[in-house]
């Protein structure tokens, strides 16, 4: 999770996330058509299967936040922690306490230190709330589950905002954009909607929310809504 409004700094995790390698492999040529959401990854898949495992501790938390932002489904918030962390597999430590994005920053945000002061690691948490452009992430709250996947979709309800008072995009639209905009910021992903460009040019890969709408349908074919 990057800072709002910036296009640039995922091009770092880009090329240093150390959780890259253990992402699992999406299968192009076979795409499901079962639920909302068609997706790219085999129903199989070990790596999202052992998130499947991880995911359903913290069902309770998942189903306050979508009372809360009806819109989001608990297979979208699913498929955002599955990109982010792994639902936790991919942090340090592998808990929901765990940090990830340790690739070196220059000092930006509320942040004048070579590193935060509380130690490495920018994302913090299962849904990798950014340390330098997130208050939450600079107290100890991003620790808990619950607190941390409610300050995610609360993330994503000001996206979502932001787009409806600048643009009149279809529902699905509007969705990728807030899912874009999670990562990349509503700035940049609007300035690649109004550049005419596709609304990931500006997320990391190039792929964010159709990536994340992908595993949402994997998790949709496990029974997740």
């Amino acid at each position: 999770m990057d800072k709002p409004s910036s296009p640039f700094f995922n091009f770092f995790r880009k090329l240093f996330d150390s959780r890259a390698a253990a992402e699992p492999t999406a299968i192009p040529t076979t795409t499901t058509t079962t639920g909302k959401y068609p997706t790219t990854y085999a129903a199989n898949n070990a790596t999202l299967m052992r998130q499947l495992t991880e995911v359903k501790k913290y069902n309770t938390y998942i189903n306050e936040a979508v009372r809360l932002y009806p819109y989001l489904t608990p297979a979208i918030i699913a498929g955002i922690g599955s990109r982010e962390s792994q639902w936790g597999l991919a942090l340090t430590p592998p808990t929901p306490a765990g940090r990830g994005d340790f690739a070196r920053r220059a000092p930006r945000g509320e942040r004048t230190t070579p590193e935060p002061p509380d130690g490495g690691g920018y994302g913090r948490g299962l849904m990798q709330i950014d340390y330098d452009w997130h208050e939450f992430a600079r107290t100890g709250n991003w620790q808990s589950p619950r607190e941390n996947i409610l300050y995610a979709c609360k993330v994503l309800d000001d996206a979502r905002r932001f787009f409806q008072q600048r643009l009149n995009l279809r529902e699905a639209d509007l969705l990728r954009a807030t899912i874009a905009a999670y990562n990349a910021g509503a700035t940049a992903t609007l300035n690649a909607i109004t550049a005419g460009l596709d609304m990931d040019a500006n997320t990391t890969g190039k792929d964010y929310s159709r990536d994340v709408l992908s595993r949402a349908g994997w998790f949709q074919l496990q029974g997740w809504k």
